[in-house]
């Protein structure tokens, strides 16, 4: 996808961290989202809101709806935040509920049966099989009995509505920090590292093996994408070079808009988070 004038804008002047002459940053601009470094490679914490604000707030998504937020793992520091309890069609971010509550069931489980469970949760995560979602969320018990297994994680019931296990429907809805709250609590979970393998990686397997390829990202990324026409959302771990461990969730809704162009926008919020520096 390439980026043109009518898509967003993402012009580094205006947060003054790296200042370019216009044209070396029209040539910026024009190379493909993804596949490059984040054009300001001197981001602090402190100013991430003047790097990221610009995209939620371009011309292109005055219709749409954004929830974001990002949280220091390690810390629980909020670094960035856009709506963190706005309800928003999720799509197959939703899988995250369904898989959490299998991982934290695994202890109850027969050898066989993990077998089972094992590859069906990697399906659901790195694959996002709609079909192994709904079956494992029949095999948990269903809607409430997923409730009951990610409460202890420290997921607020009300900051969800689950209908099915694929997140197919656009009846579910959830707020980022639905999803963030779950990736924190699973990430002290006796079973974390079913869980945190389970999910995509970026440029090597699964949903991601296409996106946030460029070698500065390949590997630091293990997330959940999430599509339906008019929804994008991605959440999950990211690790920073210099900050550490991020926890993050991303979700826009705008109907009629090009899924790429929502695409894109957050890729490109994903370079700028892996280089954030903590420079206090």
């Amino acid at each position: 996808m390439m980026i043109v004038a009518n898509s967003f804008t993402l012009d580094r002047a205006a947060s003054a961290l790296n200042p370019r002459p216009q044209q070396e940053r029209q040539t910026s601009l024009a190379e493909p989202i993804g596949k490059r470094i984040a054009s300001s490679s001197n981001i602090c914490s402190s100013n991430l809101n003047s790097v990221l604000d610009p995209i939620v707030n371009a011309p292109t998504f005055a219709k749409g709806r954004w929830g974001i937020l990002v949280q220091s793992l390690a810390t629980g520091q909020t670094l960035y935040e856009h709506n963190p309890e706005l309800s928003l069609i999720p799509a197959s971010n939703m899988k995250l509920l369904t898989t959490a509550a299998a991982v934290q069931n695994i202890p109850k489980l027969q050898p066989i049966d993990l077998e089972q469970l094992l590859r069906a949760i990697g399906l659901v995560n790195r694959d996002s099989n709609n079909g192994q979602a709904n079956r494992l969320l029949r095999r948990m018990g269903g809607v409430q009995a997923i409730k009951t297994a990610i409460a202890p994680l420290g997921v607020n019931p009300d900051t969800y509505k689950q209908v099915d296990g694929s997140g197919l429907s656009r009846s579910n809805r959830a707020e980022p920090i639905t999803f963030v709250d779950l990736l924190k609590g699973m990430s002290n979970s006796r079973e974390n590292k079913i869980f945190y393998d389970s999910l995509s990686i970026s440029g090597l397997n699964g949903t991601l093996t296409n996106r946030l390829t460029d070698p500065f990202l390949q590997g630091r990324v293990h997330a959940k994408t999430g599509t339906l026409k008019g929804v994008r959302t991605l959440s999950g771990y990211l690790d920073n070079p210099n900050y550490g461990k991020m926890v993050f969730s991303i979700m826009i809704n705008q109907s009629g808009l090009s899924g790429k162009v929502m695409t894109n926008a957050i890729d490109e919020m994903v370079l700028d988070l892996a280089q954030v520096k903590n420079c206090a």
